[in-house]
């Protein structure tokens, strides 16, 4: 009995790991892929002079303090994504932007993507590049 029990915990235990690991059914690399993606169909969207509530259409939240205060995406290049302990993977990108005033400004941002039902994409206000 002590035996079975057991093994019933433990099988437990490894399926909650699982579901842990894996809440979007893919493993690390298919996380940041998917991020990867996510990140750049926003982007192109914003590019395209989009607002960021018709990302939504795709599934994606994104919350950017620039896009909402309706500065325009020039140009955008993705320099890399990493994994993240305990949070999303972390996508850094560098944004050619024009602010409302006509002036140019390239700045380098880094965008947590929490994969759940919904996609939700956020600013990390502390990158330092």
């Amino acid at each position: 009995m002590e035996k079975a029990l057991r093994a019933t915990i433990w099988a437990f235990a490894a399926m909650a790991l699982f579901s842990i690991a894996g809440l979007t059914g893919c493993g690390p690399k298919d996380d940041l892929k998917k991020a990867h993606t996510v990140v750049e169909t926003a982007l192109n969207s914003w590019k395209n002079g989009e607002k960021a509530q018709q990302v939504a259409a795709h599934g994606i939240d994104i919350v950017d303090d620039d896009w909402k205060a309706g500065h325009k995406l020039i140009d955008y290049t993705i320099k890399s994504a990493s994994s993240q302990p305990q949070q999303g993977p972390r996508v850094v990108v560098l944004l050619n932007l024009q602010r409302r005033n006509g002036k140019k400004l390239d700045t380098e941002v880094a965008y947590e993507v929490i994969m759940t039902d919904k996609v939700k994409i956020g600013r990390d206000p502390f990158h330092v590049p």
